[in-house]
């Protein structure tokens, strides 16, 4: 059996988004309903098994070695989007804040050479969600496709916290890409508390320098906190670390 796991650069990286195309518009016969960490075993026998959990990518490295069927999916997305992103659930306030980004990136660059690891651009994939699909057929040879993801919005049947998760079921689309720069008082507050994020944006592509910073001059931080608290605490990574 093959075995897809997504993880992601953080909360509300477009996780579910491909996770939900590639169910609707690959040949997957087993897949979770929304989230399963990366060691949970498939509830029947089956030929394609997936499943995500963006939190994972901190075990990504060591269920690689222990599995040669294991493919991981790995989402990465511009970090100012990703701070000043909604979830249904808890509209009130920003969901993630810029501790997942710290956390999680590091362990995806020692893995960007492993020929079982895949990035994914979310900028790719909501401009040219075909070509991503491509991409990932070329990567994972056993994927038979069965629509385009350019017709995900029109086959899809998440289940509902999926749903939830996506803000509904919708044609894949570039809006909001550059959303980050109607919350730049969200951005320098994440900032202030966690720390720059000038080099990450330059090493991954999405600035060439570090001039985007002046248009948060004599911007009033918002510190108010995300629906995620926002540092972790020393059990909460020893249950995303927890593995059987």
């Amino acid at each position: 059996m093959h075995r897809i796991h997504i993880v992601g650069a953080s909360p509300r990286s477009g996780t579910t988004l491909l996770a939900e195309a590639m169910i609707a518009c690959f040949d997957i016969d087993l897949f979770c309903d929304h989230e399963a960490r990366i060691f949970s075993p498939p509830p029947t026998p089956g030929n394609v098994y997936l499943t995500k959990a963006p939190r994972d990518i901190l075990l990504a490295e060591q269920e690689l070695e222990k599995s040669p069927d294991l493919y991981v999916v790995f989402l990465l997305r511009d970090p100012r989007n990703i701070i000043v992103s909604k979830h249904r659930r808890d509209p009130s306030c920003y969901w993630a804040g810029l501790k997942f980004w710290k956390a999680y990136t590091p362990c995806a660059r020692r893995l960007m050479s492993h020929h079982r690891f895949i990035l994914v651009r979310y900028e790719a994939l909501v401009a040219d969600p075909n070509a991503v699909q491509s991409t990932l057929s070329a990567r994972m040879p056993f994927l038979v496709e069965t629509a385009p993801f350019s017709r995900f919005h029109e086959i899809a049947k998440p289940a509902p916290n999926a749903a939830q998760a996506l803000n509904g079921v919708r044609a894949i689309s570039v809006e909001g890409v550059d959303k980050w720069r109607d919350h730049l008082p969200r951005i320098a507050g994440q900032i202030a508390l966690h720390g720059s994020i000038a080099d990450d944006l330059i090493e991954f592509g999405y600035e060439q320098d570090d001039a985007w910073l002046e248009e948060l001059n004599d911007v009033e931080p918002d510190l108010r906190p995300s629906h995620w608290p926002e540092y972790f605490t020393e059990q909460g990574i020893a249950r995303m670390l927890r593995a059987p």
